[in-house]
């Protein structure tokens, strides 16, 4: 009887009736790029990627020819060339020094940054947030003191993952814990994602009102929302919860470890390897990350830093 069956399979499989997703996924890698520099650190603004490892940052730009198209798979499922896929075409990238950061940048440089329309943020060896001019590399004002507020330490510092959303800052650990606060001071305890067959956390970004985080050596990227999540209508969940879980499978070389995660340019993910940068999207975490820019944030996170740097200038004279 198994062998009837088998034999059934394989005769609906040659005519078509049956296909095999070669390369399903819940998000795929579109596209990947090696330039100067260490590729660790990414952030994200419009179609500008910023990358780099401690001072040193890069900025590249990203296009296609059909932006339309930009969530199209390099492959279809049967295996074979997607013919609307659109080639990845990058600028040359333009060096960044960050400089003046009372400092080291060392543990930031392990970590991520965060970018708006007139800074580069970044963590330094102090666990400050930093801001630097995001043409001229010139360190602005720094605003936290993370390491006073008695969080856990890492290997790498309190804190080596850093974005913006909701009128709040993030942060995480390489212990994938995450806090938030709302002026870069106080922070607040979040929650703490699961392991994800990763050696540690080492991607966190805010979108969408979703925090997506990831681990490094894995393949996963996982989606925490607060509150009742609407895709389980038979359980009312509260707090912070693993809402989903996406994988997917790489198609342009193996190895890529989660060395930071940036969000923004084509709408997708993107993540460092150390040697290179990569592109992830598409799929159904599409579908959560279809975003528009809230205005005014730009302008909130610029004065609020540098106004709370002001602050503590005036009380230590």
């Amino acid at each position: 009887m198994k062998k009837i069956v088998f034999t059934m399979f394989l005769v609906l499989l040659m005519f078509g009736f049956i296909s095999i997703d070669v390369f399903a996924s819940d998000y795929y890698e579109f596209s990947a790029f090696s330039g100067p520099g260490a590729e660790y650190d990414v952030a994200c603004y419009g179609n500008n990627i910023y990358y780099g490892s401690g001072s040193q940052v890069y900025r590249v730009s990203v296009s296609v020819a059909d932006p339309s198209k930009k969530d199209e798979p390099r492959y279809l499922p049967n295996g074979n060339p997607n013919p609307n896929y659109q080639t990845r075409t990058f600028s040359t990238p333009v060096a960044i020094t960050l400089t003046g950061a009372p400092y080291s940048l060392n543990y930031g440089g392990t970590g991520e940054m965060y970018v708006d329309q007139n800074y580069i943020y970044t963590i330094d060896s102090h666990d400050d947030i930093c801001a630097f001019n995001k043409n001229t590399g010139q360190y602005v004002a720094s605003a936290s003191k993370v390491y006073n507020n008695g969080l856990p330490g890492t290997g790498w510092g309190y804190a080596t993952l850093l974005s913006y959303g909701g009128n709040k800052w993030w942060i995480g650990n390489e212990n994938r814990q995450v806090y938030s606060s709302t002026d870069g001071s106080n922070w607040d305890y979040e929650f703490t994602w699961n392991n994800m067959a990763g050696s540690h956390g080492d991607g966190m970004e805010y979108v969408n009102g979703k925090i997506f985080v990831s681990d490094m050596t894995s393949n996963y990227i996982a989606m925490w929302g607060y509150g009742d999540d609407p895709s389980t209508p038979n359980i009312t969940e509260t707090g912070w919860n693993e809402w989903k879980k996406f994988s997917y499978t790489e198609l342009t070389g193996g190895n890529k470890y989660v060395e930071g995660l940036g969000f923004g340019a084509l709408g997708h993910f993107w993540a460092g390897s150390g040697s290179y940068i990569y592109e992830l999207g598409g799929g159904s975490i599409q579908t959560y990350t279809n975003t528009v820019p809230e205005p005014g944030t730009i302008l909130f996170i610029a004065s609020g830093l540098i106004g709370l740097a002001a602050y503590r200038k005036q009380q230590a004279n």
